[in-house]
């Protein structure tokens, strides 16, 4: 019997062994594919690539025709505040509370031209508020363009706790105008370079939107971008597509080049970031808040983040063969209703 039990027991611990491996190798199987269910689903979009870009009328009020034009670049950072992109809870009222301070303060300024970057069209994250349609009817401006730059059935972000995940999401650029727009378009750039496919699969479009407009002297091109914020390899590649796609139509007409760069101007060095910089090489584009007016007053002129601003990274560009500065400065008194704060540029056209 001892003998027995010596042989047995050897037997009985290599089937347990087998058996716990075997549920080990199926669980590794179920979590694999699970997993690849979840990055195909989850990557996938909610809408039609033909619906990408789009054009809404809000009101019917006569479109400006002013000789003297107004124009304004803004992050509105899904109206989020300080909050944006960080793990923590967020409650309806938030949006509720930015979405009235935005208005308040566009309706103060009403400018002929804003140029929205982060701008939620339906989102789990902003409690699904079609961000662009609530200003532009509130606000009642003549009509807007549309450009989605991030549609997935769900996003991972912020990584933990996983509560926080922005989920379902359709967010992107946005030209609301009491110009009446003719055609709005855009390019899609390149995704970061050195990111994992995983990443990018989830990761935003970054795009120069491009919205023409009908004024009293023609046609007026905006080309609103949002540019690669954490791949410098990438936002260099970017801002040269985004000059090759600016000098098609510089010799032609009126072009404002505006949005957030994602390129750093700071204190004494000005605005000297590897990206930005190229901008100031471009014979006949000028920017709106010169170097000089920049370092005279670099914190007033900073951009990110509004509540305790470090750093500019939103700029408005104009070619000066057609267009004429007047005035321009940072609107300090949007503060945190986003982690951006707007610039405001007033101009003639030639």
């Amino acid at each position: 019997m001892i003998i027995a039990a010596v042989c047995f027991f050897p037997m009985f611990g290599k089937q347990i062994e087998n058996l716990a491996m075997k549920k080990i190798l199926w669980a590794l199987f179920a979590f694999i594919i699970a997993f690849v269910i979840f990055y195909f689903w989850g990557s996938s979009p909610n809408w039609e690539k033909v619906n990408y870009n789009q054009l809404q009328q809000y009101s019917d009020k006569p479109i400006s025709h002013s000789d003297t034009l107004s124009v304004m670049t803004y992050n509105i950072g899904w109206l989020s505040g300080m909050t944006n992109n960080l793990g923590v809870d967020r409650e309806e009222s938030l949006y509720k509370q930015n979405l009235k301070a935005a208005v308040d303060l566009l309706s103060e300024y009403h400018p002929d031209i804003i140029g929205f970057q982060e701008i939620d069209v339906y989102a789990k994250r902003s409690y699904f508020y079609n961000q662009a349609d609530s200003l532009g009817l509130y606000l009642k401006y003549f009509n807007g363009a549309l450009s989605v730059n991030w549609d997935k059935n769900y996003v991972p972000f912020p990584y933990w706790p996983l509560q926080y995940h922005f989920g379902r999401l359709i967010s992107g650029q946005h030209v609301m105008t009491d110009l009446e727009i003719v055609n709005n378009e855009a390019v899609v750039l390149p995704k970061p370079i050195n990111a994992p496919f995983y990443y990018n699969a989830f990761y935003l479009d970054r795009l120069i939107q491009k919205t023409v407009l009908k004024t009293n002297k023609g046609d007026l091109m905006v080309m609103n971008v949002h540019l690669e914020a954490f791949d410098q390899e990438t936002r260099v590649l970017h801002v040269e597509l985004v000059i090759e796609e600016y000098l098609k139509y510089a010799e032609k007409m009126p072009v404002l080049l505006i949005g957030d760069f994602n390129s750093r101007a700071i204190g004494e060095q000005g605005p000297l970031d590897e990206s930005a910089r190229k901008m100031w090489d471009v014979e006949g584009l000028d920017v709106a808040i010169s170097d000089s007016a920049f370092l005279v007053d670099p914190k007033g002129n900073y951009t990110f983040s509004s509540g305790e601003p470090v750093e500019k990274i939103d700029y408005i560009f104009y070619n000066t063969k057609y267009i004429e500065k007047i005035d321009s400065r940072v609107v300090v008194e949007a503060k945190e209703i986003s982690d951006h704060l707007p610039v405001l540029m007033r101009f003639v056209l030639k």
